[in-house]
């Protein structure tokens, strides 16, 4: 996704939804749960993670919402104007094989905006050492 986007010329949004509750008219942080807050900014400590991971802190927008993360990726893709929404998958095992994600199913109803099913990544994502290097 990332290289394509680079290619492309094309802008690239990290979004990461938390499934949780949203009390109606808590918008505003201060009042929200201390589980919200958490799985906010947990979400955010995750998107900067993998932009740096990426090298793209400069270049990438991210987005963190909690709730229903079909509903939630559809409106911050409509909100984007995004021409395609990338997600992640998990590989079947044996006898269906391919690539499963619930999100994308669930995003057909949500959205008119076509989604991409990405395969698991085939290598071992690195532990960044102590002091940020890797390992």
């Amino acid at each position: 996704g990332i290289e394509l986007s680079q290619r492309l010329g094309l802008r690239l949004v990290l979004a990461h939804v938390a499934e949780g509750i949203v009390v109606p008219n808590s918008g505003d942080d201060d009042n929200a749960s201390v589980t919200l807050k958490g799985n906010r900014r947990g979400g955010e400590r995750l998107l900067v993670q993998l932009a740096r991971e990426y090298g793209i802190v400069e270049t990438a927008q991210c987005r963190v919402a909690v709730g229903d993360p079909a509903v939630l990726v559809g409106q911050i893709a409509a909100e984007e104007a995004a021409d395609v929404i990338l997600v992640g998958s998990r590989a079947r095992g044996w006898p269906r094989r391919g690539l499963e994600s619930r999100l994308a199913r669930e995003l057909e109803a949500e959205t008119r905006v076509p989604v991409l099913i990405a395969p698991p990544s085939r290598r071992r994502r690195e532990a960044p050492a102590g002091n940020g290097a890797r390992s």
